[in-house]
């Protein structure tokens, strides 16, 4: 079976309420293409022997099921980097990746001087490895809760050539700040903080999409409805307890819906300078905070 016979026969099985034809194909299209590398411009050329349908058929199953598609090719694409991802991290989205490219903006000028980041809760570490990629003369921590994230991440650093960057296993709520340091000293030596903490409110389940609540992990995802800023407290904390640098920066991605309530949280903790920036759909979407 040619490659773009297949593809008329199995786009119409992945049309349902929240895939239409248009993105059936590109899903196919790109599964193709990726799994089997075969070049979209070979695909009425190109002869699908049986074991390649047959593969092609269990992942389309798993399509099927609203499975999304970077966890049925194991991988996602995140500012030109290729990441390996599975259920145990969330899937790397097109807004963080303007939460890395401001960053990056911000250090332009600054990118040969020496100083540390640290990351709460890395996941598949796309954020710290895509700066510590372009900034090479930083030094990146990068903690998170999971066990399983942090091998996934160190995978990925090693997958982009990435060395500068040291991964940690920690839980960010539950330990004190001074055990963290007794345990890791070497954190003691951050000057810029950033976060793409879990923020979801569990009343916002409603109206989110099953690909999502059914695969992606919630550990990641959601706060409970009556602490919605519990993770932002507590960089907020962190920040100004133990960051002692003037020019220290913090970066977090914000619930849009909550975008004043999180900038008069960090006010609260005397990071007057404290800027909302939206993503190009015009969402607040993260914050900058500083002492000045």
């Amino acid at each position: 079976m040619l490659v773009s016979e297949y593809l008329r026969k199995k786009t119409s099985s992945l049309i349902s309420t929240e895939i239409d034809e248009r993105e059936s194909q590109a899903t196919l299209r790109f599964l193709i293409e990726d799994t089997l590398l075969v070049n979209r411009m070979d695909f009425s050329n190109y002869l699908l022997n049986q074991e390649e349908i047959n593969f092609l058929d269990k992942k389309v199953e798993r399509l099927k099921n609203n499975e999304p598609l970077q966890y049925v090719t194991g991988k996602a694409y995140f500012y030109g980097l290729e990441f390996d991802i599975s259920p145990a991290v969330l899937i790397p989205r097109p807004e963080t990746e303007e939460l890395v490219h401001q960053v990056l903006k911000d250090f332009e000028f600054k990118s040969k001087n020496k100083t540390t980041f640290l990351e709460v809760g890395t996941g598949s570490g796309c954020i710290s490895i895509t700066l510590a990629k372009n900034l090479p003369n930083f030094h990146f921590i990068a903690i998170d809760i999971s066990k399983e994230a942090l091998e996934i991440a160190k995978n990925n650093a090693k997958k982009n050539n990435v060395t500068n960057i040291e991964f940690i296993e920690l839980d960010f709520l539950q330990e004190s700040f001074t055990q963290i340091f007794l345990n890791y000293p070497q954190l003691q030596s951050v000057e810029h903080l950033i976060s793409n903490p879990p923020y979801i409110r569990e009343s916002e389940k409603k109206v989110m999409s099953n690909n999502v609540l059914n695969f992606e992990p919630h550990i990641a995802l959601f706060v409970e409805n009556k602490k919605p800023l519990i993770f932002y407290k507590a960089l907020a904390k962190f920040f100004v307890c133990n960051i002692n640098c003037k020019s220290g920066l913090l970066y977090v991605e914000i619930n849009q819906y909550l975008a004043n309530e999180t900038k008069d949280l960090f006010m609260s903790f005397n990071l007057e300078n404290c800027t909302i920036f939206k993503d190009l759909q015009q969402n607040s979407r993260f914050i900058r905070a500083s002492y000045k």
